[in-house]
């Protein structure tokens, strides 16, 4: 079986790990957009076709990564308890084909950052802002940007493009790495124990946060032939297996 507590850690490396390339990305985009700076208030990416295409492939990347991160803490997870698994079929199966696959959901989030930054960027054009205060005050107020300072005393009309994706890019990244990684895990866990002879499982909270949905699923007998569920983001509940009635 996994070791929960080796799954754990990989979970919370790959939010460390996504941390530190999502502000590489972010780096990089506002050192492109600086070039740009000339267009003040009036900044979009798609006002150079070339600014676009740099911008899209620095996202890319960004989501390429983080999908090769969470993908290789997830085998490691695996491999370290089932080294006999054939991990590609958990990975391929639960985040592959058969559900949205994470590298388009991170996709999504880099869509999202896209629009956040441009509105960041033309606040900073219009601020005077240098890549270094730019950069300080998306990590300040990057969960709630209606907070920061940089809206206060501008005319009602110097910036045009709205306000931008107001929720925490980097967190609904690390969700979804996470999520990516203890669905294929437990996947692998259950298919092992499915095919060696496992009857029933039982699901044991791994949490004490309270949660109706998995207090409505737990240490109650569940069919081997009934796949362990991860049913909300970052559950943290575990498959205790059974053999016999």
């Amino acid at each position: 079986m996994l070791d929960n507590g080796k799954l754990t850690e990989g979970v919370a490396d790959f939010k460390r790990q996504a941390s530190k390339e999502f502000w590489q990305a972010v780096s990089e985009l506002i050192a492109l957009a600086f070039k740009y700076a000339f267009a003040g208030a009036d900044f979009l990416w798609d006002m150079d076709p070339q600014l676009d295409s740099e911008a899209n492939l620095i996202l890319q990347d960004l989501s390429d990564t983080l999908a090769e991160k969470a993908k290789a803490i997830a085998r490691a997870v695996v491999m370290d308890a089932l080294d006999d698994y054939n991990f590609e079929e958990a990975w391929d199966r639960e985040n592959g084909d058969n559900f949205v696959p994470v590298v388009t959901r991170l996709d999504l989030q880099g869509s999202h950052l896209k629009e956040l930054l441009e509105i960041w960027l033309a606040l900073a054009f219009v601020n005077h802002l240098s890549k270094g205060e730019l950069k300080v005050m998306i990590s300040r107020y990057l969960a709630n940007p209606f907070a920061a300072p940089l809206w206060r005393g501008l005319p009602q009309d110097a910036i045009k493009w709205g306000r931008g994706y107001a929720r925490n890019v980097l967190e609904q990244m690390a969700v979804i790495g996470q999520d990516a990684i203890v669905s294929a895990a437990r996947y692998a866990e259950w298919a092992d124990a499915y095919a060696n002879g496992a009857d029933y499982y039982i699901r044991r909270r791994g949490s004490g946060y309270d949660c109706k949905v998995c207090e409505g699923m737990a240490n109650k007998p569940i069919p081997i032939t009934v796949p362990f569920e991860v049913p909300h983001p970052r559950c943290m509940c575990w498959p205790e297996f059974h053999e016999g009635e």
